[in-house]
């Protein structure tokens, strides 16, 4: 299907950007637009980021420059921004801020941004960003976090603060409560989980693409939540992202509970942040890339290396993180008949939550390429999409591709597919840690959680490596074998439970004795 003229794409989008931008549609009119930019050559998207101005006089300094950012994919406008929003942060709401913030992190996390473009903005930009909107917090909540006093008997207990607990359908949320498990049942911490929800659950500023974060109301107050048989306290408030009262009724809780430590399960955790330096903090990052936390101690996600420099060079420790699916057991009941799927057909599987921005363009024209090679080839795509099913539609190879929406059992479908392959993106460990369970060979690109998760020897240079593969392997019986047998040893490698909590356990005393070595120093000062 041919492409607009980067010309037209360009005047359309200077006309929305043009007019008043008042609703969520305005927004998300000026979001597809920019979208369409995607697909096309680096070069071709600076000259028409360069150009927008001009053509866009008058339009909001925030959405332009959001918009020509995302178009361009150079965050060196993510720069002008910041420096825009800093000069008035005084007098801008926290919600814009936060809804900003977000923004920016969305789109690191979907790698629309060339990192290249701007060395260094994590450590320059962001972060210092990130701990902006935390003094704003401060300063306008008085918020005074709750310290603990020196030479106090330890609780036994540790509080672990999510930004967002949904369900269990939802892959942290099932992650965070299998943390709570291992922390009770194998360190011998009494948990208490944290329910925050400080995202901004709607549209808070002119930011593009926007961000708004789920929440689930019946998650409000003291409750218990339950889970394979375990059941767990949780302390949630459902109230508007920063609204008043609702920070001071978590530190509140904090200082009532008297943990030993405060946890993070992901980066941006505002509430437990603001326990930095008042109380042990710890951070379980949930994805690979550097994590905005100011914990005494931020985990890796698995395989990286140390940073050199910034402001997790002293806090960065190794840690592998515990997909709650991992190593679950073989599915000898899976049937490929349960999913229409032919016995004598190869099967690949690509799985996510955002297939209608992660499966573009590129990934759709490796696989048409697989598809030409290899006869019986076909890709089913587990997870929910609005726009996919179209794109599948239109392709030459329309009967072989098939969304399946959302699979409640993804282990029952990687069981009987041959190969899970995955496309460019951060997220995917979850599954990428089944699939290895499963036997089901994977193919990713380097960088991102699921090339941290399979390793090394699944990990290919570009997709034409992949349609290499994965035509080598349809055609060899015994070669595929070989694979899914070295996926499954791949998979019991990964660090299990016992390691897990040995290593929570070392980390959680490191960061106690931290913070004892900092009470000299802060005794005198009034705050306890």
């Amino acid at each position: 299907m041919s492409q607009p003229p980067t010309t037209a794409l360009i005047t359309d989008l200077a006309a929305v950007l043009r007019r008043p931008v008042t609703s969520g549609r305005d927004l998300k009119a000026v979001e597809t637009l920019c979208a369409a930019f995607l697909d096309r050559p680096r070069a071709e998207r600076a000259r028409a980021a360069r150009e927008l101005p001009r053509l866009s006089r008058g339009a909001d300094t925030v959405l332009l420059l959001s918009v020509m950012a995302a178009v361009s994919g150079d965050l060196r406008y993510y720069d002008e921004l910041l420096d825009a929003v800093e000069g008035n942060i005084a007098q801008s709401g926290l919600e814009g801020l936060l809804h900003i913030h977000a923004g920016i992190g969305r789109q690191l996390f979907l790698m629309r941004m060339n990192p290249e473009s701007r060395p260094g903005f994590f450590e320059e930009r962001q972060f210092p960003f990130y701990r902006r909107i935390l003094d704003e917090i401060r300063r306008r909540q008085a918020i005074v976090p709750p310290a603990r006093r020196a030479g106090g008997a330890d609780s036994g207990r540790v509080v672990l603060v999510t930004n967002q607990f949904l369900s269990l359908r939802h892959q942290p949320s099932r992650d965070l409560l299998s943390y709570a498990a291992l922390l009770e049942d194998r360190c011998g911490r009494e948990v208490v989980i944290l329910n925050t929800n400080i995202m901004p659950a709607e549209v808070h500023s002119l930011f593009v693409p926007s961000f708004a974060a789920s929440v689930e109301p019946a998650f409000s107050g003291d409750q218990r939540i339950e889970a394979d048989g375990r059941a767990f306290r949780m302390l949630s408030s459902v109230e508007p992202c920063v609204s008043p009262g609702k920070i001071a009724w978590f530190l509140k809780a904090i200082a009532a509970l008297d943990p030993d430590a405060v946890l993070s399960l992901g980066g941006s955790c505002v509430v437990a942040d603001l326990m930095a330096g008042a109380r042990p903090t710890l951070c379980i990052p949930t994805t690979t890339g550097a994590t905005l936390s100011l914990a005494d101690i931020v985990l890796d996600f698995g395989g990286g290396a140390a940073p050199a420099h910034g402001p997790l060079a002293r806090s960065w420790r190794p840690f592998r993180f515990l997909h709650s699916l991992a190593g679950a057991a073989p599915r000898a009941d899976a049937a490929r008949a349960a999913f229409g799927l032919d016995e004598g057909a190869f099967v690949c599987a690509v799985v996510g939550n955002r297939l209608d921005a992660e499966a573009d363009g590129a990934f759709l024209a490796m696989l048409e390429a697989l598809l030409d090679r290899v006869p019986r080839a076909v890709a089913v795509f587990a997870g929910q999409a609005d726009t996919l099913p179209r794109r599948l539609a239109a392709a030459r190879h329309a009967g072989r591709l098939r969304c399946l929406g959302y699979v409640s059992d993804i282990g029952a479908l990687l069981a009987v597919c041959d190969a899970y392959v995955n496309p460019r993106r951060t997220g995917g460990g979850a599954s990428a840690a089944e699939a290895l369970a499963a036997g089901a060979v994977p193919l990713s690109l380097p960088g991102g959680d699921v090339a941290s998760v399979v390793g090394p020897r699944f990990t290919h240079p570009d997709y034409g490596a992949f349609v290499e593969r994965l035509a080598a392997l349809a055609a060899d019986p015994a070669a595929l074998a070989a694979a899914a047998a070295e996926a499954r040893v791949q998979g019991s490698r990964r660090t299990g439970p016992e390691e897990a909590a040995a290593d929570l356990s070392r980390y959680l005393d490191e960061a106690a004795a931290l913070f004892r070595d900092r009470r000299p120093s802060t005794e005198g000062s009034g705050k306890d």
